[in-house]
């Protein structure tokens, strides 16, 4: 059973691969070009009509692919396009891709790389995603290159999209997503194939697009094993085959639905599509290398049924067709597959033989592969050294040209020199204009600072002399007149008015103790800007319709005592207004120190907002707000509108406390 689980891997994998290659294009547009080869055309537009229908292959009924190739390059070269004439050169590098000649189809491209590096290759996006995509293509089988596969294929499809040739993006979007498939990567594929899906459905026009979209998501989710949506996906194909009129699409068709009977152990109906398919194949002269698959199909459905006869018979007519063709590769599978049926049929010996040889062309295909790679790199190194002589050449042209313009280059340096010392000279007024500008903002600056200094100066001042000096005389009167009551004896009334004085006399020390507090708070003093502020907000919030979130970060370390009062005045200046004027339900301060530099005040409401500009500088609590934030070097922002709340957002500088 290993070489039956090895032949199953296999065959998905060929199975797979022939949905690169299958194109996508406009049925239209491909009758349009056949139309300009049959005018017999040689000029560019006629080179370029073989090229592109060439590209888009079997689907449209491109016959005779040798001699179209070997005229696609007659006419490319009968005109003296090289851009053309490296399209058809890929052409060929892709045709002998399909019959397994990896180390002549390198050859061929490397050929057309170097024919398109005499052009100005960003001119030419069409060609250079062709020959990305070739490359690929080469690549892809090897499997030592699986990155360098998927990045050819990115660029062929990244260059694809600067074109107008829908069918090469198209085929672009299968070779990334095979590439990402043979990485293991279905996700990835999946996603790829499902941009293909879009591409087909924003494109007009393009039923053959969609078809091929649907049958590569079908074959990704299969490999993938998700058999369900593999066959909801090739289902959809199989509905849009009959309307593209494509001899290859209905072989492809016969071959899916075989494929999916067998993954279901549905033999006999199985057996039945791939002979349908093989029949298409006869009838339509399609390419060998589908041919092979579809017999090696049939060959592996009649062993799982154990009609080992008959799958001998089909496996018999791989290997000729291979050997035929050339493809070591379809060799070696045939090969394997006759050494277990005959190890089935008990033929041991027969067995073992198929088993050497299918050993041998193993490591045949292993060390072309090997060569094919030592090759793939060598050609590399070369492209890159021929590509740096290039860019040497290049530079040397540039010196010359550079020599050529130096005369006059001379002229216009010394009117410009002229310019630049007239423009330097008005600079240099502009600079100074703007030193004294700084200067004069300085001072104003300066001014501001020591004018909000000696204001909070003063208020400390006052505050202390209210606390400690009138506080304590009125505490003091507060005693004695309520020892007096102890001692006095009071008609009912007089006692009564004697309390109601006690009582105003208690009211007084408290408001006065609250204007001290407010002029220089206590607890700002003590505990530092975030409790002090805690203490305010509760303060005005107690017992109101209104909630105030206070919030602090980065604000563990204490800052300079002069720079946490202005933050106090500016955030009890901005919820006094908020309170006052919004009608907030809740208000939200946020102080946010980032590092020693710099400090973030937000103050939010959800209140009735106003209009910024309307407001502008009427208010004297903002202008009290902007110069506090200017003593601060700040920035203050305020985004507010009628009846979306404010916002107010204030970038300062700071100062380490001590």
């Amino acid at each position: 059973m290993v070489f039956c689980k090895m032949k199953k891997r296999l065959l998905i994998f060929v199975f797979c691969f022939l949905h690169i290659a299958a194109g996508f294009a406009q049925g239209e547009y491909a009758d349009e070009l056949k139309a300009i080869i049959q005018q017999n055309k040689q000029d560019s537009a006629g080179a370029l009509a073989y090229n592109r229908l060439i590209f888009m292959g079997e689907d449209y009924g491109v016959l005779y692919a040798d001699t179209m190739l070997e005229k696609a390059l007659q006419v490319s070269r009968h005109c003296n396009s090289k851009v053309q004439t490296a399209f058809a050169l890929l052409n060929r590098a892709l045709a002998i891709t399909k019959i397994g000649k990896y180390d002549t189809a390198i050859y061929i491209a490397n050929q057309a790389r170097e024919t398109l590096n005499q052009t100005d290759t960003s001119k030419n996006s069409e060609v250079m995603s062709v020959y990305y995509f070739t490359r690929g293509m080469i690549l892809l089988p090897q499997g030592s290159f699986k990155e360098e596969t998927l990045s050819s294929f990115l660029k062929a499809l990244e260059l694809s999209k600067n074109t107008d040739f829908k069918y090469l993006t198209a085929v672009c979007y299968g070779g990334v997503g095979k590439a990402y498939d043979y990485l293991r990567q279905f996700e990835h594929s999946i996603n790829m194939y499902k941009e293909s899906l879009d591409f087909a459905g924003k494109t007009p026009v393009d039923t053959l697009i969609l078809a091929k979209a649907y049958n590569n998501l079908g074959a990704v989710y299969l490999n993938a094993g998700d058999k369900a949506t593999a066959a909801q996906y090739f289902n959809n194909f199989e509905q849009l085959v009959p309307r593209l009129k494509s001899p290859k699409l209905w072989w492809l068709s016969r071959s899916n639905k075989a494929h999916q009977l067998m993954e279901d152990g549905k033999y006999n109906d199985a057996i039945q599509s791939a002979l349908q398919a093989i029949e298409i194949a006869n009838v339509n002269r399609l390419s060998s290398f589908d041919k092979l698959a579809t017999y090696y199909l049939s060959g592996y459905i009649y062993y799982l049924n154990n009609n080992l006869k008959k799958a001998a018979a089909y496996m018999d007519s791989t290997y000729a067709i291979a050997a035929a063709t050339g493809s070591q590769e379809y060799v070696m599978y045939a090969a394997s597959g006759m050494a277990e049926i005959e190890g089935k049929l008990g033929n041991y010996r027969s067995a073992a033989e198929y088993l050497t040889l299918q050993s041998k062309l193993a490591d045949s295909i292993s060390n072309e592969k090997s060569k094919i790679s030592a090759n793939f790199l060598n050609i590399q190194y070369q492209t890159a050294q021929k590509e740096t002589q290039i860019k040497l050449q290049q530079a040397s042209i540039r010196q010359k040209n550079i020599f050529n313009y130096i005369l006059v280059a001379s002229a216009l340096g010394l009117g410009c020199m002229i310019f630049l010392l007239y423009r330097n000279y008005t600079q240099r007024q502009k600079l100074q204009q703007q030193r004294i500008t700084e200067l004069e903002t300085e001072k104003q600056l300066l001014a501001t600072q020591s004018l909000l200094k000696g204001q909070e100066e003063e208020r400390s001042r006052i505050a202390k002399d209210l606390h400690d000096g009138l506080g304590g005389l009125l505490s003091g009167v507060k005693l004695q007149l309520g020892a007096m009551k102890g001692n006095l004896i009071l008609t009912e009334e007089n006692g009564t008015a004697f309390n109601r004085v006690l009582n105003n006399l208690e009211e007084s020390i408290a408001e006065m103790r609250r204007v001290a507090h407010n002029m220089m708070p206590e607890t700002l003093l003590k505990f530092g800007l975030p409790q002090a502020l805690q203490d305010y907000s509760n303060g005005l919030s107690q017992q109101q319709d209104f909630t105030i979130r206070c919030e602090f970060i980065g604000m563990e370390k204490r800052l300079d005592s002069s720079t946490e009062v202005v933050i106090y005045r500016i955030v009890q200046e901005l919820l006094n207004n908020a309170v006052k004027h919004s009608g907030a339900t809740v208000i939200l301060v946020q102080i946010m120190r980032h590092d020693e530099e710099r400090l973030n005040i937000t103050v939010e409401d959800n209140g009735k907002g106003f209009d910024p500009n309307v407001a502008g500088e009427s208010t004297a609590g903002l202008r009290n707000i902007r110069s506090r934030v200017k003593y601060l070097n700040g920035k203050i922002d305020i985004q507010s509108e009628p009846g979306n709340g404010a916002s107010i957002y204030i970038e300062c500088e700071i100062k380490p406390y001590g």
